[in-house]
């Protein structure tokens, strides 16, 4: 139900690449929940960037929204030019990494109020999550960029491979760029 997909040689560029589209920058932080693969906050720090760890629901083993809520309401403040800061570094916090775990999703409709009530656009990893669905639509289509991976471990395997799809036909073009070296077609 989205406009396009990109392939990748995996899902960690998949992401590598959706946090460049989204402009997390150097000494930016990204907001993760701290239960996941370790390619999630990988993908994180080849754009040097840090991941701040949300702790997680005892029951889903999702993000828990509650404590995302406090998080950004005591430790965070929005900046001068409308950007989430966090209060005891000062740092920017650039975007947040859902990562949904075990075939589950989190509370989408809750975390994307926070999100857009804090101008922070949000990452899909929905690499253990492909099939999976809150309130009707799969998970990887409803945050800003969604990605899949197709490694040997996962729901569908080819043996490797990733998937970045999004609604935003520019960060569609722009992965394909990153994504094939930044090679462009002949003339």
């Amino acid at each position: 139900g989205l406009d396009g997909a990109v392939s990748m040689v995996n899902g960690t560029a998949a992401l590598h690449i959706s946090l460049q589209l989204l402009g997390v920058k150097s000494n930016d932080l990204v907001i993760m929940p701290n239960v996941t693969f370790v390619a999630s906050a990988n993908a994180i720090a080849y754009v040097d960037a840090e991941p701040l760890l949300i702790d997680i629901d005892k029951r889903s083993w999702q993000m828990d929204i509650d404590i995302l809520e406090d998080f950004l309401e005591t430790e965070c403040k929005i900046g001068t030019s409308n950007e989430l800061i966090h209060k005891a570094t000062s740092r920017k916090v650039s975007a947040l990494m859902i990562v949904h775990v075990q075939g589950n999703v989190c509370d989408m409709d809750r975390l994307l109020d926070l999100c857009s009530r804090y101008n922070l656009p949000v990452l899909e990893d929905a690499a253990e999550a492909l099939g999976a669905k809150y309130k009707g639509r799969l998970a990887g289509t409803l945050g800003d960029i969604g990605c899949f991976s197709f490694n040997g471990n996962k729901i569908m395997s080819t043996g490797g491979g990733g998937m970045l799809v999004s609604r935003n036909p520019e960060h569609l073009g722009r992965a394909k760029h990153l994504s094939t070296t930044a090679k462009r077609d002949s003339l």
